[in-house]
């Protein structure tokens, strides 16, 4: 499966990657532990907000 990272915003697989977190019952896929680590301080900054 596709994903995208929400730090880097770079496309991978994401069987391909140890890095993952759940976030408000959400998966999150990273593409390296650096971004797992900035996305673990700051999540909101990188959660794209939909509005109704």
């Amino acid at each position: 499966m596709k994903v995208v990272c929400p730090v880097c915003n770079r496309l991978f697989e994401a069987e391909c990657t140890p890095y993952k977190l759940v976030y408000n019952d959400i998966m999150y896929y990273f593409d390296t532990e650096i971004c797992q680590i900035a996305f673990s301080k700051e999540p909101e900054r990188f959660i794209f907000k939909c509005g109704k």
